[in-house]
């Protein structure tokens, strides 16, 4: 219960610290929040712009025209002047007449003429008598600039077109993009002509886009102060016309969109400035006039983006939802497979829907905070559950060392769950050996008269040790100990063969002799008492499993093998013999081995020398009882 009440106040920490990441971000995690839209507008894809949404660049291709024109020494009249930027006003003129005359609904010419034509007084002459043919269906650009002279470092000052501020009818809009500050995304213009402007206290034009828009009688349908610019694609995903395709009438008859302007918004301006020098979008760098028809096309269509929930406490909240989602059916089982599936299936839910509502809807749901939190639940647990693991590997090398030897124990925590399963029980072919010293009670009850119970127990435990070691040696597990008495299993908690355990019990058998015939020969020569003892070795399944109260556990081995082998022992007193075995056992011994002599054990004696025959000895019941070794 503790263990659960820790990892649901971590889960809560992270939960809370989404929602502050999340609600109120800071700039690097700004940075990263709008790396990662960037990166979910790529796995989107390109989108298509609204049709009436048209481009005329004055690109490369024009310019070289122009060019080729220039130098043939007869070139048509308009073909004058448009090799090299900056353009003649009136071919800008021209080109935007041209295509009201096809139908167009507004054209909206990205260029700022200020001051004067280069060109000369004609040149703004022709511009202003297009302007006047069509009042209220062309927009020229204007900028705000920072100024150096006399008003100071850093003052705005509006550049326009004040050679035609004075026709009747003329649009003016902002061309002014707002910087994308590290962390920020791309805004709409309006949010640098309506926003930014309009907080300093400077009146203003409109941007261009809501400009045109408003000049087409078709109002924005979004809030373009809070919208960021929804990318549509790389350069050249709206229609494009190349300018001089418009002026060179010959080739515009033929055209095979000439006829497909009919109601379309024009953006006409260079598009000479991309590359490196471009607009910075997921898609690469778009120039300034593809980024206005962009702007255009988003408040046309209502689908610029805009974060949502927008207010700090809603967005942190949402962020911290998945987070803690996830902590409360974490509770509900128990497992690291189940609590990373929570977390795999909740972040990929998440994703999913992200991607979902950014597509249909345009809207940027907090993506990165809750994502972020997810993963460090991820790791929590997985930390969590290895601690677990570590604790209770440690209990059960804890509970096995006592029993068997430290390369069993290797064996067995190689794999945790199979040693749970050793401990709850479960049946297994073992061969159990009981000893049990003869006679020890007397001696006993003798030497506690004459006040030698200390020396007594010490020469009871060093017996033991070195009963403990033997077993040990051959593989066996203690079991436990009944006063002066040793039970070992062979075979438990892991096999190595019937036959080998068998072997190992016996020659086990033969070399306690030999350890308590050298201890003999010490107390002996110390003036003490000797000891005798008995072993009774059985084979056959049993339970093997930690037996006892929850108070008092203790891994044992249960059943008729059990008590077999506990007869036998008691049988070595009236045999006179020291190790007694049942058939199952004698089987296992005389059972053919791959290159093994079948009539002799396989484990090479420890000690001195023993016969290696099996003596058939009286029956116990049912039992068929063989000795083995030499009587003690």
């Amino acid at each position: 219960m503790t263990r659960r009440l820790i990892l649901l106040l971590l889960s809560a920490t992270v939960a809370a610290g989404v929602a502050r990441v999340a609600g109120w971000p800071g700039p690097w995690w700004r940075q990263w929040d709008r790396a990662l839209e960037d990166q979910t507008l790529t796995w989107l894809g390109r989108r298509s712009p609204p049709p009436d949404v048209v481009l005329v660049a004055v690109d490369e291709a024009t310019l070289q025209q122009g060019d080729w024109f220039a130098r043939q020494g007869d070139s048509p009249a308009w073909s004058r002047g448009i090799g090299s930027l900056p353009w003649p006003r009136a071919a800008y003129g021209r080109v935007a007449e041209r295509l009201l005359k096809e139908g167009a609904a507004v054209v909206a010419v990205n260029v700022t003429f200020a001051g004067p034509s280069s060109h000369g007084v004609e040149d703004d002459q022709t511009m202003a008598a297009i302007l006047r043919r069509h009042p209220g269906r062309l927009a020229l650009a204007a900028e705000m600039s920072e100024a150096n002279d006399s008003l100071g470092a850093g003052a705005l000052s509006l550049v326009r077109p004040e050679a035609f501020m004075a026709l009747p009818g003329l649009v003016i809009g902002l061309s002014n993009m707002p910087l994308r500050l590290p962390g920020e995304p791309l805004r709409h213009p309006e949010a640098y002509a309506g926003g930014v402007l309009r907080s300093q206290g400077v009146t203003a034009h409109p941007s261009l886009p809501l400009a045109i828009l408003r000049l087409a009688g078709r109002p924005s349908r979004q809030s373009d102060l809070q919208s960021w610019l929804h990318a549509y694609g790389p350069e050249g995903t709206f229609r494009r016309l190349s300018a001089w395709d418009v002026l060179d009438e010959s080739r515009w008859r033929r055209h095979p969109q000439r006829n497909a302007l009919s109601g379309a918004i024009v953006l006409l301006g260079s598009t000479l400035a991309q590359g490196d020098d471009g607009y910075p979008t997921p898609f690469g760098p778009l120039s300034g006039l593809e980024l206005l028809a962009t702007a255009t096309a988003n408040s046309l269509t209502g689908d610029g983006l805009r974060p949502w929930p927008e207010g700090p406490w809603t967005r942190g909240g949402m962020a911290a939802a998945p987070p803690l989602l996830v902590a409360t059916l974490a509770l509900a089982r128990q497992g690291l497979a189940w609590r990373l599936s929570l977390v795999g299936v909740v972040l990929a839910a998440q994703l999913v829907l992200g991607l979902v509502v950014q597509q249909r809807l345009h809207r940027w749901l907090p993506l990165l905070a809750p994502a972020a939190g997810l993963v460090l639940l991820g790791v929590l647990y997985s930390g969590d559950a290895y601690l677990l693991e570590g604790r209770e590997r440690r209990r059960l090398r804890q509970t096995f060392e006592r029993y068997v030897p430290p390369g069993v124990v290797a064996e067995i925590l190689a794999d945790p769950a199979a040693a749970r399963g050793i401990l709850r029980g479960r049946t297994l072919e073992v061969t159990v050996l009981f000893c049990d010293l003869k006679g020890f009670t007397s001696l006993t009850r003798e030497r506690s008269a004459a006040g030698q119970s200390e020396a007594h127990v010490r020469q009871l435990n060093t017996y033991l040790a070195a009963m403990v070691d033997v077993i040990l040696a051959h593989g066996g597990t203690v079991d436990k100990f009944i006063g002066d008495a040793v039970m070992a299993v062979f075979g438990s908690p892991v096999g190595r063969g019937l036959r080998e355990e068998a072997s190992a019990a016996v020659d086990c058998a033969l070399a306690m002799g030999s350890a308590l015939d050298r201890l003999n020969g010490g107390w002996q020569a110390e003036g003490g008492p000797v000891l005798a003892n008995g072993i009774g070795i059985a084979s056959g399944p049993a339970v093997v499993g930690q037996i006892g109260s929850p108070k008092r556990m203790e891994f044992t081995v249960i059943g008729d093998t059990v008590n077999r082998a506990a007869r036998l022992e008691s049988l070595t007193r009236q045999l006179q013999a020291s190790v007694l075995l049942d058939r199952a056992t004698a089987d296992r011994l005389i059972a053919p081995a791959v290159g093994a002599d079948a009539s002799r054990v396989s484990v090479p004696p420890r000690g001195r020398p023993v016969p290696r025959g099996l003596q058939a000895m009286k029956g116990l019941g049912d039992v068929e009882v063989f000795s083995v070794g030499c009587s003690r």
